[in-house]
């Protein structure tokens, strides 16, 4: 009559796995042991050393995985122990425990009642229970694992869009930003420009009234002889209180600066936002038109006294 061992083995199973299984279920039963082998099939096979280790704690600590601890007829002895509630054989009191721990039955007594070895038929039926089983088992991780991968692809995409969605405020926000920024900067160069074209039309009349003056002494006429012939003023804009003064400075290589400071703010705090700009190098500022050299005593007026505000055009040169 062949072992359980034996059984096992023609069933394809490693001899090291078949020993460890006899081990860890205390060589209860054919059963136990293939509950065992399918529970710990990933496994890799037992070395030799463990093997003996398990051989000499007599495979405490096993792991009660199958459903019943049963015995083969060759096993079977005097000693053995049948639960009366179900009719199982069982191989001693560790194997009974167990099982009534599993069962909860309670009845049991001696018994010398031998099973049948299994048939050859009843090998493939068990070896084909135990590859369902497997089988079910790889589903079951298979289909778990889809279902991981499915919720860590929503996460994924759910980060994404977010992601996306600031990336485009953040845009639109810049965007918005440069704009306003432009519009200010058009709103400054149209001030710029009106002020230069008011500043060019009194200078134009200035060189007119110039011009008649001149022409009347060399003619020996008194200045008051008679209306110069001007062109009349236009009036002048009414006078605006500005807080800020826009000041564009071309320096000497051509490059431009251009920096926005408080109409109060005195000249002198430009020329240490040059300095600062190109430390080293002495530089004077240059008013257009009128033509005038700011500097001396100009440097502790405010911009607003040298009438800059809101925007002007200087040049630095040194």
């Amino acid at each position: 009559m062949p072992s359980d061992k034996e059984t096992l083995l023609d069933m394809g199973f490693s001899p090291a796995k078949v020993i460890k299984a006899l081990q860890q279920t205390r060589n209860a039963g054919l059963q136990p042991a293939m509950d065992w082998l399918v529970s710990h099939a990933e496994d890799p096979d037992p070395t030799e050393e463990e093997l003996a280790t398990g051989a000499q704690t007599g495979g405490l600590g096993r792991e009660t995985t199958g459903e019943d601890d049963f015995i083969t007829a060759d096993q079977a002895t005097a000693q053995s122990l049948k639960c009366d509630d179900c009719g199982r054989l069982l191989r001693d009191a560790t194997a009974a425990e167990a099982h009534a721990a599993r069962t909860s039955h309670q009845n049991f007594s001696e018994s010398t009642e031998a099973i049948k070895p299994l048939t050859e038929e009843e090998k493939k039926a068990k070896l084909a229970e135990i590859h369902a089983r497997l089988a079910a088992k790889r589903e079951e991780r298979r289909l778990a694992e889809i279902e991981e991968n499915k919720g860590k692809e929503k996460v994924r995409r759910a980060t994404g869009q977010q992601i996306t969605e600031a990336k485009e405020k953040a845009k639109e926000k810049e965007m918005m930003k440069a704009l306003e920024e432009k519009r200010k900067e058009k709103e400054d160069d149209k001030k710029a420009r009106e002020k230069i074209k008011r500043e060019i039309e009194l200078d134009k009349q200035d060189r007119a009234r110039a011009a008649a003056a001149k022409k009347q002494a060399a003619m020996g006429l008194p200045a008051t002889a008679g209306p110069v012939a001007v062109a009349a003023p236009q009036p002048a804009a009414p006078a605006r209180d500005y807080d800020e003064a826009r000041l564009q400075i071309r320096m000497p290589d051509g490059s431009p600066l251009t920096e926005t400071f408080r109409a109060d703010d005195t000249l002198e705090k430009v020329y240490a936002f040059i300095a600062a700009k190109r430390p080293g190098v002495a530089l004077k500022l240059l008013q257009t038109f009128p033509r005038k050299v700011l500097d001396g005593a100009d440097r502790s007026k405010t911009l607003k006294e040298l009438n800059l505000t809101p925007s002007a055009a200087l040049v630095a040169q040194q």
